[in-house]
């Protein structure tokens, strides 16, 4: 009889698959050995040297001005990929934020778009020769899904994910997947390839679960990239990098390619979607116009438009119109700390001194039944097939996956508590529209947590982002461009925290070890109006960054 097969280690599995990413980067961009870095690496790019003077100002180009330097002939497909190659070799010696990069495809594809404009004179698409970067586990033809688990190495996608065709059939270039967590439910970014972190303080999370597109953009390695967004997935990672990012109504754009190996098959208690993260919302809006500009829907039929009284149009033009703005201070559960209070003021001040907005105070809305019905709804199963892979190579439990799974109840619900479950959050949804109503507002601005980007390992309150997955409201994250100051943003200690998770991100905030991380905010709008969500915060962005 032959002997048994060992399985091998743990570590060593995880040793291997972080030594063939490694291989991935060209030795040509790589960073000397000795190479001391600042806890702010966002200035390594510059300071490496291994991108030109012309590459450099091809990277501080968001990807709508960038998709029209290529098609005026500015840059090549070629001369950008290589840019972005090198941009992101850097960004992932500084942060960890890829699985892959495939640099060679990544230019032969450049090539072959460049040698098509010369022949016809007309650019493929909306994003011809633009690098687009790709959460891992979303299916990218050819390339590995691993989706941040150590036995789902060598899943490798026989096509594209419906979105990844999409932008491929508009001249997108694809060069690299970025790291998520194991789990793909933490807002922190670690898996079996280690943490990612803030390119602003390396001290601090680069969010979750699409924490590698975060760092990425963050650090100029990318114009702009596909993420997800269930639990504020998109939105985490945007605040904590310093970028912009998207969260649609969930059916607004279609979702096949997705892996979501956390999960029974099928289950649609709460549902996620994608969501572009980049530069600008003008970035923002390019990719849904995109997407709906190839009526998805009539390919994937969950795709819908809703409110259902509206026309299924490609994309709706928005009435320009005077905004009453919302504005929530506190949920009700957290207050937030000294700089993200310090961001909104500052914003607040600015929209009513130009005269453009109507301001109003905003009431948050029952935030604990919101977590309680969402945490249990993202785990029917109590996290079984989660540990299930975790099971398939012995690979560590990350700290954050056995906390969210806790917050589920610790057990595995009956059919029955199932449906009750689902009506609850069907009843929310109707008393929070009722709500929203009330108010008579047409946007919301509110932080995206409550707290900056926080120490590794410590992110555990949700609400300010999950509320809008659970009611399904669009939301969009902005960074204000100011960052944690510790001469003025360290608190004082008066406060008395009034639960224990207030409690705990208090506890947790340190003004000195959040040096410099990014201040951003959310906008929020009606479900459904992704396009006036979106008008919305172009104006209030445009009035707080003057």
């Amino acid at each position: 009889m032959s002997p048994a097969k060992i399985p091998r280690p743990a570590a060593e599995l995880a040793a291997d698959a972080i030594a063939v990413r490694d291989s991935t980067i060209p030795a040509a961009y790589r960073l000397p050995k000795n190479t001391q870095l600042p806890k702010n690496v966002t200035t390594v790019l510059e300071s490496s040297g291994i991108l030109s003077a012309a590459e450099l100002a091809i990277v501080d180009l968001d990807a709508t001005r960038l998709a029209e330097a290529i098609a005026a002939r500015k840059y090549s497909a070629v001369e950008v990929t290589t840019a972005y190659v090198k941009a992101a070799s850097v960004a992932q010696q500084v942060t960890n934020c890829l699985v892959e990069l495939f640099a060679a495809e990544a230019l032969e594809r450049a090539a072959e778009l460049d040698a098509e404009f010369e022949r016809t004179g007309k650019v493929t698409g909306p994003f011809h020769g633009v690098p687009v970067s790709i959460k891992d586990h979303l299916d990218v033809k050819g390339h590995d899904s691993p989706s941040g688990f150590l036995d789902m190495i060598g899943n490798v996608a026989k096509e594209d994910a419906h979105m990844v065709e999409i932008l491929r059939n508009a001249g997108a270039v694809f060069y690299c997947k970025t790291t998520n967590p194991q789990s793909l439910m933490h807002l922190e970014t670690e898996c079996y390839l280690g943490v990612t972190a803030s390119p602003w303080n390396t001290d601090l999370t680069a969010g979750g679960s699409s924490g590698g597109e975060g760092a990425l953009i963050g650090m100029k390695g990318s114009p702009i990239g596909i993420g997800t967004d269930i639990g504020g997935s998109v939105r985490s990672p945007a605040a904590a990098c310093g970028i912009y990012s998207f969260k649609p109504s969930v059916r607004r754009l279609p979702y096949g390619g997705a892996n979501i190996p956390v999960g029974p098959a099928g289950y649609e208690g709460i549902l996620g979607t994608h969501g572009p993260m980049a530069r600008g919302v003008d970035d923002l809006e390019k990719y849904m116009r995109l997407v709906a500009s190839t009526e998805p829907w009539k390919r994937d039929p969950t795709v819908v438009s809703d409110p259902p009284s509206l026309d299924v149009k490609p994309w709706r033009e928005v009435t320009p119109k005077r905004l009453r703005v919302g504005i929530l201070r506190d949920d009700g559960v957290v207050r937030p700390v000294a700089p993200i209070r310090r961001a909104l003021d500052a914003a607040v001040a600015k929209l009513k001194a130009s005269g453009d907005f109507d301001v109003v105070d905003y009431a948050p809305f029952r935030s604990a039944d919101n977590w309680e019905i969402i945490s249990a709804l993202y785990w029917p199963d109590n996290g079984k097939a989660v540990y299930d892979h975790i099971a398939g190579t012995g690979e560590r439990v990350v700290p954050l996956t056995e906390w969210i799974i806790s917050q589920a109840g610790g057990r595995q619900r009956s059919t029955e508590e199932l449906w009750q479950l689902v009506a609850r959050r069907d009843a929310f949804r109707s008393a929070f529209a009722a709500h929203w109503q009330a108010a008579g507002i047409d946007i919301l601005l509110t932080p995206v947590g409550p707290s900056p980007a926080p120490a590794h390992n410590t992110a555990r309150y949700w609400n300010y982002t999950s509320f809008w997955n659970l009611v399904n409201y669009p939301a969009v994250v902005f960074p204000t461009g100011a960052h944690v100051d510790p001469a003025t943003d360290a608190e004082d200690g008066a406060y008395s925290p009034r639960n224990d998770a207030e409690a705990y991100v208090y506890d947790c905030y340190d003004a000195a070890q959040s040096e410099a991380a990014p201040l951003c905010l959310q906008t929020v709008g009606y479900i459904g109006y992704e396009e006036e969500t979106l008008w919305a915060t172009k104006k209030i962005v445009e009035a707080i960054q003057k």
